[in-house]
């Protein structure tokens, strides 16, 4: 019982080690990156005409101006909402929206909108169901 105060300062002692040999520290392999801003985002939707026109109707719909209105008060009047779109394919004929705010690390999707090239008509994802609603289907979710 005498010797463990002994051995366990010994211990401590021994796990001090403060032996400096000199040698430079490796440094750390691994690069640090910027955060990704929306500047450095790109993002290629080759029709513009369809892209604009779809914004504007999208911008039609009062919820998203009520999002707009949003992001524009907590960004200090620096940003409104914005849309990323995806090309139509042969597997989903609609174009895929993203409609959200741009922010400087993420872009925060607030709504998933898939809007028909020719009608223009548009659907919105309800994550919940799992599923594409129409508009007056969706609105009814909303009350």
């Amino acid at each position: 019982m005498r010797y463990y105060p002994l051995l366990f300062l010994l211990t401590v002692v021994a796990a001090c080690n403060n032996s400096q040999t000199g040698e430079p520290a490796v440094k750390d392999s691994v690069v640090q990156t910027t955060t990704d801003s929306s500047a450095k985002y790109i993002h290629s939707f080759t029709d513009t005409t369809l892209e604009n026109r779809i914004t504007a109707a999208l911008m039609q719909l009062t919820f998203v101006q009520k999002s707009d209105k949003y992001i524009d008060s907590f960004s200090n009047h620096k940003h409104g909402i914005a849309f990323l779109m995806d090309k139509p394919d042969a597997q989903e004929p609609d174009v895929a929206v993203q409609a959200g705010y741009n922010g400087d690390e993420r872009f925060e999707t607030y709504y998933r909108f898939f809007v028909n090239p020719k009608t223009l008509e548009i659907k919105v994802y309800d994550v919940a169901e799992d599923k594409k609603l129409t508009l007056s289907e969706y609105l009814k979710t909303l009350k």
